[in-house]
């Protein structure tokens, strides 16, 4: 469960973490040709591995699935939460015109 919540907690943190991370990777990757929007995806990943770590550290067994599947809820939960919502509300709506 623990590493479940630290992936949750590293796909949320995905967009903050992304812009010092990135100049981070610039700096080290400076002769490989990496495009803008690769910068996020290679950032989810560095998080997902060190939560990888931490899990490993803390001798709690993890899955590949649970970490994944925590790390994706995180970064697209927001826009899950608003896209169900919006739809959620735009059904209330059609009933409400009946």
């Amino acid at each position: 469960m623990l590493t479940f919540i630290l992936a949750v907690i590293a796909g949320f943190a995905t967009p903050f973490v992304e812009p010092a991370l990135t100049k981070l990777v610039q700096l080290r990757l400076g002769d490989v040709p990496v495009h803008e929007d690769e910068y996020r995806t290679i950032t989810f990943v560095l998080l997902l591995i060190m939560v990888a770590i931490v899990a490993i550290i803390s001798g709690v067994l993890a899955s590949a699935f649970t970490v994944l599947f925590g790390g994706a809820l995180g970064l697209f939960g927001v826009r899950l939460f608003k896209a169900l919502k919006a739809l959620a509300d735009g059904q209330n709506d059609d009933r409400d015109a009946e």
